[in-house]
C-alpha cells in the first residue's frame, strides 16, 4: 500500500483540481476508509451477536443447572409414590405423612420449573415417551399411552425425563385358513 506524507497533500494544484497521481492516492484512501469502515462494522456486529449469545448461555445456565439435582429428587418422589401404592389402603398417620411430603416435594419441583408430562390417553410422542411394552387394546386406537410406569418430567419446556409407557396396538388378525 502507499503511503502519503504531507509533501503530497501540499502538492494538490492551487487550481483544487487534483492531478492524476493526487487523484490515484484519494482512491485509494477512499477504498482503503470503505474496507476499514467494513471491517469496523463487522466487528461491531460479531461483537454484539458474542454478547446476545454469552447472556442466552448464562441464562440457560441458570435455568438448567438443577436438572441433575432435580433428577435425583424424582428417583425419591417415585420411592415416596411406589410406598404409597404398596401400602395398605386404611389411612394412617404414615400414609398421610408421604402423602404430604409428595405433595410439598410436587410443588417445590414446580416452583423450579419441573412439571409433569401428562401422558395417559395421549399419543405416543418419542420425544417425550420411552415405549416399554405394546399392549392390545381394542378401545384405543394404535398409538396412544394407555399406561405409565413412571412418570416423565419437563423443564421449564425442555425434557427431564422421559415417560416409561405402554402403548396400545390393534389385536392380532386371525390369519385366513388355507
Amino acid at each position: 500500500m502507499q503511503e502519503i506524507n504531507e509533501k503530497d497533500v501540499a502538492s494538490v494544484e492551487p487550481s483544487g483540481i487534483p492531478s492524476p497521481d493526487d487523484q490515484v492516492s484519494v482512491d485509494l484512501l477512499t477504498s482503503r476508509i470503505e474496507e476499514l469502515e467494513d471491517k469496523l462494522l463487522r466487528s461491531i456486529a460479531e461483537l454484539q451477536n458474542l454478547q446476545k449469545r454469552s447472556e442466552k448461555e448464562r441464562a440457560d445456565s441458570m435455568r438448567y443447572s438443577i436438572s441433575s439435582f432435580a433428577r435425583d429428587v424424582l428417583t425419591i418422589r417415585d420411592n415416596l409414590h411406589l410406598a404409597l401404592d404398596n401400602c395398605p389402603e386404611e389411612s394412617n398417620a404414615i400414609v398421610d405423612g408421604i402423602k404430604l411430603t409428595v405433595t410439598e416435594m410436587d410443588k417445590v419441583l414446580t416452583n423450579y420449573g419441573v412439571t409433569q408430562i401428562e401422558s395417559i390417553d395421549k399419543e405416543f410422542d418419542p420425544y417425550l415417551h420411552q415405549a416399554l411394552i405394546e399392549i392390545t387394546s381394542t378401545d384405543k386406537k394404535p398409538g396412544m399411552v394407555v399406561k405409565v410406569m413412571q412418570e416423565g418430567f419437563m423443564i421449564h419446556g425442555r425434557l427431564l425425563r422421559p415417560a416409561l409407557v405402554g402403548v396400545s396396538k390393534n389385536p392380532p388378525q386371525d390369519s385366513p385358513p388355507e
